[in-house]
């Protein structure tokens, strides 16, 4: 990964996670669905510290993208828009 990439990946995941916080979760991670590769599995944590696992149907590489997109328009609407 180049590193240019790498730092706006990194920023990208500061603003996932503001996003959430100010939801009042904690974002943990967003990988690729293990049994689909067309979906995302998204971990975090609700106000009380459990755990929750979440798959949306669309694929690891178009969430990021759409993400990218989003956090330009509307920052606070990450979280909104990955938890549906």
């Amino acid at each position: 990964m180049p590193t240019g990439e790498r730092v706006e990946m990194s920023s990208l995941m500061r603003d996932v996670k503001d996003s959430f916080k100010s939801k009042g979760l904690e974002y943990v991670s967003m990988a690729e669905s293990p049994t689909d590769r067309q979906k995302t599995v998204i971990t975090y944590k609700d106000a009380s510290g459990k755990t929750i696992t979440k798959e949306i149907g669309v694929p690891l590489s178009e969430v990021e993208e759409t993400v990218r997109e989003i956090d330009v328009i509307d920052p606070d609407g990450l979280a909104d828009y990955l938890l549906g």
